[in-house]
């Protein structure tokens, strides 16, 4: 059983099961998880009556566009959303502090999900859904344990973990190549 995971974090996502969005419908709102792996990807689901998505986003990495893919779910923004990615994309390059300044102005955080943070993807804590969200997730530990599917081939701490939101917002190199 422990030889699995092990396994797992060595193959790659696969690919055919992300969709994208087109740069036009950016900024959107995921509450769920960033996939590196397989592995990820069997431990990170969330049970089909909370209608989840696989995304594939495209972030400046090296001067170089790269995938970075999600399973969560899609959430109704709030207008302070667009406002916000714009002064991202005003404010870019962004370091780890001036996208910590920025959350803070406008009453948000990053602090148990800065480790997310790419050009393209903003993360936010789980704290402030209601406030980037007209949906009615809350913060409830308990509830958005209920969401996951649980894998029981995986031992019991690799069902563990963080729920996130990810503001996704066109790439400050996409930006770039269309100028």
């Amino acid at each position: 059983m422990i030889n699995t995971p092990l396994t797992l974090t060595d193959q790659p996502v696969d690919t055919s099961r992300y969709t994208s969005y087109a740069t036009c419908q950016l900024p959107k709102l995921i509450m769920g998880f960033m996939i590196k792996n397989k592995y990820d990807e069997q431990r990170f689901r969330l049970k089909l009556i909370a209608k989840p998505k696989n995304i594939v986003h495209l972030v400046g990495d090296d001067d170089v566009l790269r995938p970075v893919f999600f399973h969560g779910v899609e959430l109704s923004p709030r207008v302070q959303v667009s406002h916000l990615c714009s002064v991202i994309q005003q404010a870019m390059p962004i370091t780890t502090e001036s996208y910590k300044n920025i959350l803070q102005y406008n009453r948000l955080s990053c602090d148990n999900c800065v480790r997310y943070l790419r050009d393209g993807v903003y993360p936010i804590d789980m704290s402030c859904v209601s406030t980037l969200s007209t949906n009615k997730y809350n913060n409830d530990f308990l509830y958005l344990r209920s969401l996951l599917d649980s894998d029981e081939s995986l031992p019991w701490f690799s069902n563990w973990s963080d729920f996130n939101i990810f503001m996704l917002c066109p790439s400050f190199l996409t930006k770039q190549q269309y100028k």
